[in-house]
């Protein structure tokens, strides 16, 4: 668990996994988390810190159910709130070529088939003293972005209590 006692707390943890995701191998990012819990929050900090988002919008794609961002690599961002079972086409398209980035929010929608090996998933909760976030990796290099995550997190004096929790399954 990780706990993030602020908004600016939130979107550094936003910019961090910038910094370390598109070397990761890993093209998967899985939100989970109820209204109001920080998953666009959390996607606009993504999306600003990689080269190319400083000018970019990022708005929730409730209605459109994708946005695609032009970042370096191009971050496909999905909300599948209101597309339960139901994968748009970029997205799948993302997950299956692998030369962009997917960010999921409501991931639990998603079919586990149409999920790469390698992933990140992270939950999101609020609290009355912030947001709480479990960072879950799955394949061999999920895992090991979550815990680079949780190590880079620990290391920052601000934000002393980051811990990985192994996937099952």
């Amino acid at each position: 668990m990780l706990k993030l006692p602020t908004l600016e707390a939130t979107r550094n943890f936003g910019a961090q996994l910038a910094r370390l995701l598109p070397a990761s191998g890993v093209r998967a990012v899985l939100l989970r988390g109820g209204l109001g819990s920080g998953k666009t929050t959390l996607t606009a900090a993504l999306v600003q810190a990689l080269p190319g988002g400083a000018e970019a919008e990022v708005a929730s794609p409730s209605f459109t159910l994708c946005n695609i961002y032009p970042t370096q690599p191009p971050l496909v961002h999905c909300d599948l709130y209101r597309a339960p079972g139901h994968a748009p086409e970029e997205l799948l398209d993302a997950l299956d070529a692998g030369d962009a980035l997917a960010v999921v929010e409501w991931a639990d929608s998603l079919d586990p088939a149409e999920l790469p090996e390698d992933f990140l998933d992270i939950s999101l909760k609020m609290e009355d003293d912030g947001r709480l976030l479990l960072l879950q990796g799955a394949g061999p290099r999920g895992e090991a972005l979550a815990a680079a995550l949780a190590g880079a997190l620990e290391r920052d004096p601000a934000r002393p209590q980051a811990a990985t929790v192994p996937r099952n399954g």
